[in-house]
């Protein structure tokens, strides 16, 4: 799944922080891994109802889709933003749709890269970057249509502007404030982006409050300054927000389904937060992430580093055990103390913005290992242990079961053998999602749909301010029939619309001549 070989030659015993030309390389390569790895056979899955909100959302014009976010999905608008403008320069189509994601997920290494050579020496760096890229979570965000693969992006992009602001904490007053301005302005945009980024926030003040204690104890006079500029830009960020956050709690009814804080959710915060759905591998990993908070807790550098790059390298800044911890620990207990106290919001994907966190204390533990057999002997372990999942998380039905394409795929090929049929299509219900038909296919691969007649169809999902289009009940809408030859029935098989329908076009004199079954949805041709 990764390059072995050439990771084995970048892991040295060599001390010191790497030349900053060798770094930018390492950066490179490890982030061209992390995308062409998430992004393999990533255009297999069908895709599923989160996706083909993000298609229904995209696929309008700027004013419906402004009028959209007035009523719901406020929170993804930023996002929603983005793939407009994505669509608009390369065109829509499921492989568009995911490969910004697979990007994201090598940018968010090259990052971490980036980062941890800023604390570390460089196969820390290479190893804490590869350890991201293998996490279960990451290889799953990065075949996903949705913006979870940027929320980790720009979680380790603002991380190291917090601690680009922290480093400037001697300078002068005017560079102090512009850099700790530049962070305020970050922490706003990312938050609209992705609100639960604001628990990141958070973690960057345990971070600023950790390194502050730690600075008085080796007599650094500037720490303060720090610790208050993260105090006043966060607090400014809050107030500006404010406004935002209250359209998104007035939207809150759309995440009504997350069921509340049980003792289930701590199997969802150590097993399927990062480490979706591989047990095994999350073993592994919090073994190793142990590790790695030892190591950093007994020294704050690289096991390879001599005591003064160590003290250089620490001296006046957050330590990466400083950083790593909060941002693993903190957003976590933030979003389950607020699931507890005032409304469900804990769903582990919504905390994938930790995985980088994880990736980089599992990087720390490699590199503990201290000999190179070990280290490659760790690192394929932790790809046979990551391979199933992987390779699971590609299946055509592995996204909420969905055979999506599958049914697209059918309709396609019988469209295609008879193409002069005047055909009308009737849409029903979606399994798990009352508010939406079957529709949801058809916007997701619109073409097998091109030209069917949606003989229910009220008001197309563009121009009602929601995602889904609304619809009039098909006894109303007998007259849409004249003249059509063949009737599509696309519906679920646990909401079953089979025999109501068949016997009313019956009365309309058509009579069933084909059936398919696909999971979770049935598809019938009828015609007279």
């Amino acid at each position: 799944m990764t390059t072995t070989a050439s990771i084995a030659r970048r892991v040295g015993t060599g001390s010191g922080r790497p030349p900053r030309a060798r770094v930018r390389r390492d950066a490179l390569l490890v982030g061209i891994i992390g995308t062409l790895l998430t992004f393999a056979w990533a255009w297999q899955p069908s895709l599923w109802f989160d996706e083909a909100a993000t298609v229904s959302a995209t696929m309008r014009s700027w004013p419906e889709l402004g009028r959209m976010l007035g009523s719901v999905d406020a929170v993804h608008g930023l996002y929603y933003a983005g793939m407009h403008l994505w669509f608009d320069l390369v065109g829509y189509s499921p492989f568009t749709l995911r490969l910004p994601s697979a990007v994201a997920v090598g940018v968010a290494a090259a990052l971490i890269v980036l980062l941890v050579s800023s604390r570390a020496g460089r196969s820390t760096a290479i190893l804490a970057g590869v350890a991201f890229c293998l996490l279960p979570r990451v290889t799953w965000m990065g075949t996903e249509g949705r913006s979870y693969a940027l929320t980790a992006t720009l979680a380790v992009a603002l991380t190291l502007l917090f601690l680009a602001a922290w480093r400037h904490g001697p300078a002068p007053r005017r560079i102090r404030l512009l850099w700790w301005a530049a962070y305020g302005v970050a922490t706003a945009l990312c938050t609209i982006v992705f609100i639960y980024l604001a628990f990141l926030v958070a973690a960057h003040g345990a971070t600023a409050l950790w390194a502050f204690l730690a600075g008085r104890r080796r007599g650094d006079r500037t720490a303060h300054r720090s610790l208050l500029g993260w105090a006043v830009v966060s607090t400014a960020a809050a107030l500006v927000l404010l406004p935002f956050a209250l359209a998104v709690v007035r939207q809150a009814g759309q995440v009504s389904w997350i069921k509340p804080v049980s003792w289930s959710t701590v199997e969802s915060a150590l097993v399927t937060q990062w480490f979706y759905l591989n047990p095994a591998f999350a073993w592994a990993g919090w073994a190793l992430i142990l590790v790695g908070v030892v190591r950093l807790a007994r020294r704050p550098g690289d096991p390879a580093m001599s005591g003064a790059d160590t003290a250089r390298v620490t001296a006046r800044n957050p330590s990466l055990l400083a950083i790593a911890v909060p941002w693993l620990v903190v957003p976590t207990l933030g979003v389950i103390v607020v699931s507890l106290v005032v409304s469900p919001l804990y769903s582990p994907r919504y905390l994938t913005f930790c995985a980088p966190a994880a990736g980089i204390l599992i990087g720390v533990g490699l590199r503990a290992l201290n000999r190179r057999w070990l280290v490659v002997t760790a690192i394929v372990a932790l790809i046979a242990l990551a391979a199933p999942q992987f390779l699971a998380q590609r299946m055509p039905e592995s996204k909420q079961n969905s055979s999506w394409s599958e049914v697209s795929a059918f309709i396609a090929s019988e469209r295609a053998a008879s193409p002069d049929d005047n055909a009308a299509i009737i849409y029903g219900p979606v399994r798990q999602h009352p508010a939406a038909t079957t529709r949801v296919i058809a916007y997701s691969y619109p073409d097998a749909f091109a030209g069917l007649l949606d003989v229910k169809l009220k008001t197309p999902a563009a121009q009602t301010g929601q995602l889904w289009e609304t619809r009039y009940p098909l006894d109303e809408v007998t007259d849409r029939f004249a003249g059509i030859d063949t009737v599509w029935l696309v519906t679920s098989d646990k909401q079953d619309w089979r025999p109501s329908v068949t016997a009313k076009l019956a009365a309309l004199g058509y009579a069933l001549d084909d059936e398919r079954a696909f999971t979770g949805v049935n598809v019938l041709r009828y015609s007279r």
